[in-house]
């Protein structure tokens, strides 16, 4: 069973950037467009939650790196 990650996308005015407010540990992100956000997530989601020893052993690979991130629930939000 794949656990669900959740990522927020949320603008900052101030500085020009997306930041990222998530419940993968150690995920922090900033970006100035959401493409690059975007970008940004799924590049280093996975590598994240592989160093916290969060994917499942017995399923490795791009593959299953790539489902677990597209499980996340990505939210865009103008504070």
């Amino acid at each position: 069973m794949s656990k669900s990650y959740h990522v927020k996308a949320v603008w900052d005015a101030e500085a020009g950037v997306f930041f990222a407010e998530s419940d993968i540990p150690g995920l922090h992100i900033e970006a100035p467009t959401m493409r690059a956000f975007v970008e940004a997530v799924e590049e280093l989601a996975p590598q994240i939650l592989e160093a916290n020893g969060s994917s499942d052993p017995s399923n490795h690979g791009e593959h299953s790196e790539r489902a677990t991130l597209m499980s996340a629930a990505m939210e865009l939000c103008y504070a």
